[in-house]
Parts: structure tokens; C-alpha cells; sequence
């Protein structure tokens, strides 16, 4: 009876039994995650199938997960650092929440152990298929979503329901296997599907922490019918045409993704899609020199430089005060940008001014010798405090935003720089660069130890005007498009 009016005020008044101390019930038997299982038993990490053995049938796919975000979602040292720092502040109520999206596995068959031994600040352990993260297998038994138990009533904070077996479910109507059964899911060909770990709201207070899934939801490519899986599951120059046409990708004209899903496959597929899952991060996995994460890396790169377009603007203010307006758009992301852990990740803006003489007018943005950000850049991210209001990159102390300045799809961010032009300058050049990282230097030494990375940084656009001093026209242009080898990576 209290589980039936606990489930009946989630459904009404959007509470219920979450939060990190909740109690394990059939409506959330891992708490606070919202993983659930209909096999009726008590599961082993034995009940999925290790990806070597997907592999077989399906190498295009399983090339495109090895060394890709998911495959190490688990051994992410990043990651790993976070959640053993959660796990000794939290006293272990939060394991099933960090371990939810991260070893699903895991989780289900509660075999993830705590070593303090591990690492600066302790790690975990798990067993078998477990240790792989999100796995092939993971992802293609999962038969449906907890939304409606979740406290926010939204996809989120692994609302999943796994039902590992023999049968294995995806996009295809009518795919046969000689090794395993298969069954359609229209789950599968919605962002729906990737929001239920893409969305993350705090398990007490709610607060939506991250929300990939929810940026895409309001964008005008959902209005198109454009799902997480026609950008990242393609490969990149395709990614850009369905941003640039706001078309789905399989809509495409000649767009050539077609062939065979599977060894011995029923016939020839319209599109067949990757399964790299590629993003932004282009430093972790060959971190860790995981196999396949070079090409991971490349393709994330040529994908943060394809994303925002850079303008500049310099108006004339007073006697020698001239301003420069750095326009930033978000010209294909279907969600903002940075997204995910808007509070870690950091997109910023490098400007630089100098005059026909070699002077330098105006320096902003440019790391320092300890590879970090002076305090005058400006960085697109979200400022997060706790519920005391001082600022906190914990996710597990995390009460609000303070300040919001991530760019959404479709979207601008305008910025302004004042300098003072000489008198005797005949013309000056403004410098604009767009830098990405998935966290910062002071980041990378809390959490892994001070030496252990040099964390590097992507170029993500440049765009240079020469301006002549007296009408601040612009008499030379230089940008990323203008060379076919760009500067990549620094540091």
C-alpha cells in the first residue's frame, strides 16, 4: 500500500522515493538510480554478452565503440576520480547513481566494490562485461524507460529498464541472426533512448545538473524531427550536412551510409549507423591508450571545429577607446555548447589587438605558463554554487547556476573588448580564437594529481580582421577555412 501512494504522488505532484538515502523497492530497486529489471531474478554479469562476441558479427560497430566515451565510461581515471570524491563524501549513496549511466552492469548485479587504495582518491572495481561500461550489450537490451517513476517525470539519472537475454533489440524491423533472437524498438530511434543517461538532476534537490537530452528537446533540431543518433552516430562530414540542411540524416540525398548491418545480413541497409558515439572529448581515452582512440580523438577534433563560426565587429567609442564584438554561433550542435557538465567544460574565447607597429593594444584568453586561464577570460559555461551559494564543481553539492552562458542550438553569444588605439597607428588587427577543453588544468591536478596531465586544448575556430585605423574598415581578412591544415590542438 505505501508503494502504491508513493507512486501515486510521483504521478501527481512529480516527488516520490528518490533522493540518496531512498530505500531499494520494486518501483527503484537500485536507488537513487532508476534502473530496473522484468527477469525475474536475481542477475550475474554473466547474463551479458562481452563484445568480443558482438564483434564477430558486427566489427563495423564494435570498431566504432572500441575506444569511444562508452566503452570507457566505466575506467575513465576523470570519471573514476569524481565518483570515489562522491563516494567518501556521501558515505556510498551515490554509487548506484554515478554507477547508473556508467557501468549499467554493474549496478543491476550490484558487483561494483569500493578500493580507497586506487588512484589519488580511492576507484572501483567491477566484474566481467561490467568493467566495459556501456557495452553493446547494455544498450541493446534495454526494452523501455522509468520516466514516469523518475521525481522530475523525465528521461534521466539511468531510467532504464535492462532485460538482458537472448534477445536483442534495435531499429531494424526485420533483422535475423543466426546467433540470437531480435526485436524491433522504435526506443531505439529516438533521442529519447540517449536521454535517459543525458539527463542528470541532482537526487535530492532536483536540480537538472546536466541536460544534454533537455537542450535538444527545446531546439528547433528536434522541431525537425533530428535525433542524438542522426549527428553522432554518423560520421562527421555527414553530422554537418544534417546540421546545415536540418534534414535527418537518412533523408539526406546521396548520402551513402548504406550496407550491411551484420555478417550474413538480410539485405543491404539504407543506412547503417556507426557507433562511435563521437563528441567533443578528444583526451581521455588516448589517455588511457585505449585501442582505436586516435582515430576517436581525430574525429572529435574535426567535429569541435566544425560547430561555431566566429564574426567581428570594432566600433570607434570615444578619443582613442575603440570596442571589438566577438560574435559566437552555434551553428551545429543540437545542443548548447559546451554541453553535458557545463560547469567543468570550458569553451573560451583567445583575443588579441595589435597595431600596425607591433604593439600589442589588448591580450585576453591566452593560457598562462601553468597551462591555466586568466581571470579577465571569457569562458562559456555555467557558474555553479552550492545551497550555501559558494561556487562548487561537485555535481553532488551542486544547488543552482549562478550564472548561465552556454550557447544553444542555433544561437549567439556576443562579447566585448575595450582598447585604446594610438594616435600615430595607421591600422590595427584583431585576433579571435575559439579554444575547447573537456575541463581545466586546476581540474585535471585536483582530481588526478598535480603533473599527472597536461591537459590539452582544441582550436575550435579562428577568425583574424586587419582594420584600417581612421575608417575601421576592414582591409585583410584571415580565418580557419582559409587553410586546409589548421592549428589542431595546443599544449
Amino acid at each position: 500500500m505505501r508503494n502504491y501512494w508513493l507512486a501515486l504522488l510521483t504521478l501527481c505532484v512529480g516527488f516520490g522515493p528518490t533522493g540518496a538515502s531512498a530505500e531499494s523497492s520494486p518501483e527503484q530497486p537500485f536507488p537513487p538510480s532508476y534502473i530496473t529489471t522484468d527477469v525475474g531474478k536475481e542477475l550475474l554479469v554473466t547474463d551479458w554478452s562481452d563484445p568480443q562476441i558482438c564483434a564477430g558479427c558486427h566489427p563495423r560497430q564494435w570498431k566504432g565503440w572500441n575506444g569511444s566515451m562508452h566503452s570507457i565510461a566505466f575506467n575513465d581515471p576523470v570519471f573514476q576520480a569524481e565518483w570515489a570524491l562522491a563516494e567518501k563524501e556521501m558515505k556510498g549513496e551515490l554509487m548506484n547513481h554515478c554507477g547508473g549511466c556508467h557501468t549499467p552492469i554493474g549496478v543491476a548485479t550490484q558487483t561494483i566494490k569500493f578500493d580507497p587504495k586506487m588512484g589519488k582518491h580511492g576507484g572501483f572495481t567491477s566484474e566481467g562485461v561490467a568493467n566495459h561500461g556501456v557495452s553493446c550489450d547494455v544498450c541493446h537490451t534495454i526494452s523501455g524507460s522509468n520516466l514516469l517513476k523518475t521525481a522530475v517525470l523525465e528521461h534521466g539519472n539511468a531510467s532504464i529498464v535492462l532485460s538482458p537475454g537472448n534477445i536483442k533489440r534495435g531499429p531494424l524491423r526485420d533483422a535475423k541472426s543466426p546467433f540470437h533472437e531480435t526485436a524491433f524498438s522504435d526506443h531505439h530511434t529516438k533521442s529519447e533512448f540517449c536521454g535517459n543517461c543525458h539527463n542528470i538532476f541532482h537526487t535530492t534537490n532536483n536540480f537538472p545538473v546536466e541536460r544534454t537530452y533537455d537542450e535538444w528537446k527545446y531546439s528547433v533540431y528536434a522541431q525537425k524531427d533530428i535525433q542524438c543518433q542522426d549527428c553522432h552516430m554518423v560520421p562527421v562530414e555527414t553530422a554537418i550536412r544534417v546540421a546545415d540542411e536540418l534534414t535527418p540524416a537518412k533523408k539526406l540525398k546521396d548520402h551513402g551510409l548504406g550496407g550491411i548491418a551484420g555478417m550474413g545480413g538480410v539485405r543491404p541497409r539504407g543506412l547503417v549507423h556507426d557507433h562511435g558515439f563521437v563528441g567533443g572529448n578528444a583526451v581521455v581515452a588516448p589517455l588511457m591508450g585505449v585501442q582505436g582512440a586516435e582515430e576517436h580523438k581525430a574525429e572529435a577534433i574535426k567535429r569541435l571545429q566544425h560547430v561555431a563560426e566566429l564574426d567581428l565587429a570594432v566600433k570607434h567609442q570615444s578619443g582613442p577607446l575603440h570596442k571589438a564584438t566577438v560574435t559566437v554561433h552555434n551553428k551545429r550542435a543540437g545542443h548548447h555548447i559546451p554541453t553535458s557538465l557545463t560547469f567543468i567544460r570550458q569553451i573560451w574565447l583567445e583575443v588579441v589587438v595589435t597595431d600596425d607597429k607591433g604593439r600589442e593594444l589588448l591580450r585576453s584568453g591566452t593560457l598562462d605558463e601553468n597551462n591555466n586561464l586568466p581571470e579577465d577570460t571569457f569562458i562559456f559555461s555555467n557558474k555553479s554554487v552550492d545551497e550555501n551559494g559558494k561556487p562548487t564543481h561537485k555535481p553532488w553539492r551542486i544547488a543552482r547556476f549562478e550564472e548561465m552562458n552556454t550557447i544553444p542550438p542555433r544561437g549567439k553569444r556576443l562579447v566585448d573588448y575595450a582598447f585604446n588605439l594610438p594616435e600615430d597607428a595607421k591600422s590595427f588587427t584583431v585576433t579571435s580564437r575559439l579554444h575547447y577543453r573537456s575541463f581545466g588544468q586546476d581540474v585535471a591536478d585536483y582530481l588526478l594529481g598535480e603533473g599527472a596531465v597536461k591537459v590539452p586544448s582544441v582550436e575550435m575556430e579562428m577568425l583574424e580582421r586587419q582594420y584600417g585605423a581612421k575608417d575601421l574598415k576592414v582591409v585583410a581578412q584571415r580565418s580557419s577555412n582559409d587553410s586546409a591544415e589548421r592549428v589542431a590542438v595546443t599544449n
